[in-house]
């Protein structure tokens, strides 16, 4: 069986890179392409976030072929209320949505709350939850933790997300009371800057596919705050962890008890540091690892294909 990924983005694209190209190497016969052309000769298609008119007379050809259809959902599009939804569906891409919805054999999440939202809104659906992981084969540095007299904390992600910093500003101008640190912010393009800080430097950088990983590596910690019940995946903390580097987050799938007591236990103890960074990396390649992904997807669509 060949299945295909019909992708939304390139390897920029944080979903497309996480959800296609780190699962792509460990399938045994998939491919990848923007054009769904491409995938004529594929078995199981694979809608990367994709809804226009245009998918769906691709998804309506490919069913007519007796082909299966995935539609794969990365944020709740359809609840333009929702805070920070990254494009949100107008209202003239509404049908097209819905289309792609009824025409997909399975809907795939990366979260479970994402799925129980997405199920509340639209009814019963066949939908299977995949999680966001990692490709180890590129996260294999590991990181030797130092004391030093001022401590790097780091924070990747996007335009939209940028504002999460402020859910833990408190935390963080507190314990720069008690650490001398600099908050690295590390952002994409066009993104907005967060109000002046008052107790620590802050240093703006614009993200770049080929200097993240060693960004992060020069970090001591990184951080990951999300608003609460978010439907996001921890897919910041799983690439930290990967690198040996810890990552504190208030998301309610890895909640710590206090962000400020653990940055600070963190900064000040490195014996602390490389025992949970021991740990972490164990726990993402025993749960986070790309691998587990494809064959999911793989049992998936052995699952859906046998399907009258």
């Amino acid at each position: 069986m060949k299945i295909g990924f019909l992708k939304n983005g390139s390897i920029v694209t944080a979903s497309t890179r996480i959800r296609v190209d780190y699962v792509l190497p460990y399938m045994k016969d998939a491919i990848a392409s923007n054009n769904p052309s491409d995938l004529k000769d594929c078995d199981v298609i694979i809608f990367q976030k994709r809804y226009k008119e245009e998918d769906c007379r691709w998804a309506r050809f490919f069913k007519k072929c007796n082909k299966k259809v995935i539609f794969d959902l990365t944020d709740p599009v359809w609840d333009k209320d929702y805070p920070a939804v990254y494009f949100p569906i107008t209202h003239d891409k509404e049908e097209y949505f819905n289309m792609m919805i009824q025409l997909s054999d399975c809907i795939t999440f990366p979260t479970f709350k994402l799925e129980s939202m997405f199920l509340e809104t639209f009814g019963k659906y066949n939908t299977k939850v995949v999680l966001d992981r990692i490709d180890l084969s590129l996260h294999q540095y590991p990181k030797v933790h130092e004391d030093k007299k001022q401590y790097i904390i780091l924070w990747h992600g996007t335009k939209f997300s940028i504002s999460h910093i402020d859910l833990v500003r408190n935390d963080l101008e507190k314990l720069a009371k008690e650490v001398n640190f600099k908050l690295v912010i590390i952002y994409e393009k066009g993104g907005e800057q967060l109000k002046p800080f008052k107790n620590f430097e802050v240093e703006y950088k614009i993200w770049d596919i080929n200097t993240i990983n060693q960004e992060i590596l020069n970090a001591d910690i990184t951080i990951n705050p999300h608003p609460e019940n978010s439907y996001k995946s921890n897919n910041k903390c799983v690439k930290s962890w990967a690198l040996g580097v810890p990552c504190i987050t208030n998301n309610t799938e890895f909640k710590v008890t206090n962000f400020y007591d653990e940055c600070l236990a963190l900064l000040n103890n490195k014996k602390i540091k490389k025992k949970i960074t021991d740990i972490d990396r164990s726990f993402v390649e025993s749960y986070y690892d790309s691998e587990i992904s494809a064959r999911e997807i793989e049992e998936l669509c052995n699952e859906i294909k046998t399907k009258i």
